[in-house]
């Protein structure tokens, strides 16, 4: 008998809130260099400064990762008695690895003989592996190809399927508690990582074991959730009381470095992490939430196209960049707002595209490998 498939709702809305939040982060940063005088005015600092938490899209993404996939594999082994291991990688690879490598493909061996190509140095054989945050750790900052730099997140994505399913494999764990023992364990061993490499922003942002808690978070986060459907306290929150912990989030998004100096900085994921965990589990279960995601216009269809819509946006960055400044259209404020909205336009297009023809045919699959 085929499984009920379990869907939660919100979840895609929130899914194209981080790919979105790292799109405008991105239109204002990547080849910034590329504008005229008018990107220093203080209407554009100040745009540059509202979107500049937009890189925590990819915290959310996390966050929500390690919840499914850790809810999931709980729903099969109170179904099943086990977790077919096998079954899991299956499906991991046919989300994850076909658009990885159609960009990873393009950038290495395509891209340098196109118009406005260029040769990357960032190595092939770690992008191969599922290496690319570090490759990004080691190249990244001497090479300016931003959109082979946007695969980072879904080397560690991988990395933690990888691992993860090892860990379930070796130890066959029966009950929740083991699960929430692994987590917890998780998220300390990356604070004292952290701790140690606090002097190292590059490996702080990059690293695996840096940015791993996301998805422990998000894992011990779905143990709780298994184990206790009904959450009064979060269904009973009034709807000033859920505002107050999103501005006191958001606040701390745009203030971590300021507030937590130095080694500190350990700490900042740990809390971001925490804050989207509430978001979600608010956007889940709170009766009186002041908006729910797949209600936004449009949020909850988009939410299925977010991996074409992050892996493709900074590819397009790019062009649209080189472009307008060929074309000598880089002086003017007009011609950045033209930017933006093209950019928006092409890359939601080209993700419908890639879902409709590619991405959806393959995910069809997955139904072949479900214990």
């Amino acid at each position: 008998m085929q499984r009920e498939k379990i869907h939660f709702e919100n979840l895609n809305g929130l899914r194209f809130i981080g790919a979105f939040l790292v799109f405008i982060f991105h239109a204002f940063t990547i080849n910034r260099e590329v504008w005229g005088d008018f990107f220093e005015s203080v209407p554009f600092r100040a745009l540059r400064k509202l979107t500049s938490i937009g890189h925590y899209g990819v915290n959310l993404f996390f966050v929500l990762s390690g919840f499914l996939i850790t809810y999931l594999l709980l729903k099969e082994l109170r179904e099943r008695g086990k977790i077919h291991i096998g079954f899991f990688l299956v499906r991991r690879i046919l989300r994850l690895w076909p658009l990885y490598f159609v960009l990873v493909l393009f950038g290495f061996f395509i891209f340098p003989h196109l118009p406005f190509g260029t040769q990357t140095v960032h190595e092939f054989w770690r992008y191969a592996l599922f290496l690319s945050n570090f490759d990004e750790i080691i190249n990244g900052s001497r090479d300016n190809l931003n959109f082979l730099t946007a695969t980072w997140s879904v080397s560690i994505e991988e990395q933690f399927y990888l691992g993860w399913a090892l860990v379930i494999g070796c130890f066959q764990w029966k009950r929740i508690r083991s699960f929430q023992v692994f987590f917890a364990l998780v998220i300390l061993s990356s604070l004292v990582f952290r701790f140690y490499q606090a002097g190292e922003p590059r490996i702080i942002y990059y690293h695996t074991l840096s940015v791993i808690s996301d998805m422990a978070i998000g894992g011990l986060l779905a143990t709780f959730v298994f184990e206790n459907p009904s959450i009064q306290w979060i269904e009973n929150l009034k709807k000033w009381q859920i505002g107050l912990i999103y501005l006191l989030g958001i606040g701390f998004l745009f203030t971590a470095h300021k507030v937590l100096p130095g080694r500190l900085i350990l700490l900042e994921r740990v809390i971001s992490g925490t804050f989207f965990a509430f978001v979600l589990i608010e956007q889940l279960k709170a009766r009186h939430s002041f908006y729910k995601a797949d209600r936004i216009p449009w949020f909850e269809r988009a939410g299925k196209l977010t991996y074409g819509f992050y892996l493709f946006h900074s590819l397009l960055i790019y062009y649209l960049c080189k472009t307008f400044e060929y074309l000598n259209w880089n002086q003017q404020a007009g011609y950045f707002v033209l930017y933006f909205l093209l950019l928006l336009a092409s890359n939601s297009l080209l993700s419908v595209i890639s879902y409709r023809y590619f991405e959806k045919p393959l995910l069809n699959l997955k139904r072949y490998f479900r214990a």
